[in-house]
């Protein structure tokens, strides 16, 4: 019964959420370069929720999905805190 009972979270540090934020920015930014590099200026909006957007094992673009995918996490975390 007591894992029922919710913690409350710690409170968001505006400077953490920041910083979050600027990674996401910078990780997206770099994600975006690299799949106009491969598929165009469409490839965001023609492949990004497709396995072509997330890349080969061992590529550049499964690289910055995977950075990218991380950033979203400690974002979407960070912004849970508040």
């Amino acid at each position: 019964m007591n894992e029922m009972i919710a913690q409350p979270s710690p409170s968001s540090d505006p400077a953490r959420l920041a910083l979050t934020e600027s990674a996401l920015a910078a990780a997206d930014g770099l994600w975006r370069a690299e799949m106009l590099r491969n598929y165009g200026p469409d490839g965001v909006l023609s492949y990004a929720y497709a396995p072509e957007g997330q890349g080969g094992l061992g590529t550049l673009l499964r690289r910055t999905y995977e950075a990218r995918r991380i950033a979203i996490a400690l974002w979407r975390q960070e912004r849970r805190r508040g």
